[in-house]
């Protein structure tokens, strides 16, 4: 018995081994992105820059850098490479700030309207959580989402709030994905003025008439 459970430990072992040596996904640089490259102890060398619409960024030194394609790491070797003439001993990180084309947009009667990115699909209710919520939710009886392909679903938050009235393939069509709008309609509002306005109007038409009725 002690040896079976001893052959298991030691599978279980290089089972999970093998796995660390597997090699990680990587994030590629692409066209739009913004990064943020920190050269330690060198402020004029830190520098926050978007990739142009070309693959490239501009930056001390190197001046017009094709970057589209590379990993963070990778360009950070090279940023490290070509400062060392300049700089000792360069400690070089880049990290990639802002994912181009990754966002949402959040309007109408929210606290915080915006862009907003993000990483994955989003249901509503985590939506309008980054939007700081509806103004007055007691006030709004459906969102609308606009796809990025222009399709347009409306929604009743009544059903949002009981998911017990959605099945697994209704929420996931409710996802927000990259690309997607999320409107929140402003509440109708009875203008009293102008019903006041047209109260008045009449009182005087009634009035009128009844003098030359007479």
């Amino acid at each position: 018995m002690k040896k079976i459970v001893l052959l298991f430990l030691i599978i279980s072992f290089l089972s999970i081994k093998a796995q660390d040596n597997q090699p990680k996904e990587e994030y590629y640089l692409q066209k739009g992105d913004k990064l943020s490259i920190e050269v330690m102890d060198h402020p004029e060398f830190t520098k926050q820059v978007r990739i142009l619409p070309d693959g490239t960024i501009e930056y001390p030194i190197l001046g017009n850098l094709r970057v589209v394609d590379m990993t963070s790491r990778e360009l950070g070797e090279i940023i490290k490479e070509n400062l060392q003439p300049y700089v000792p001993i360069p400690i070089v990180t880049v990290y990639v700030t802002e994912i181009y084309g990754q966002n949402i947009n959040v309007i109408g009667y929210v606290n915080r309207p915006g862009t907003f990115q993000i990483y994955e699909s989003l249901d509503i209710p985590d939506v309008l959580a980054i939007a700081g919520g509806i103004k007055n939710i007691r006030k709004v009886k459906y969102v609308k989402i606009i796809r990025k392909n222009g399709d347009v679903i409306n929604i009743k938050l009544s059903n949002l709030w009981n998911s017990s009235n959605l099945d697994q393939n209704s929420q996931n069509r409710l996802k927000l994905n990259t690309g997607d709008t999320l409107i929140v309609p402003p509440p109708v509002e009875f203008n009293w003025s102008i019903v006041s306005a047209f109260a008045s109007l009449v009182t005087v038409a009634i009035s009128i008439y009844t003098v030359f009725s007479k």
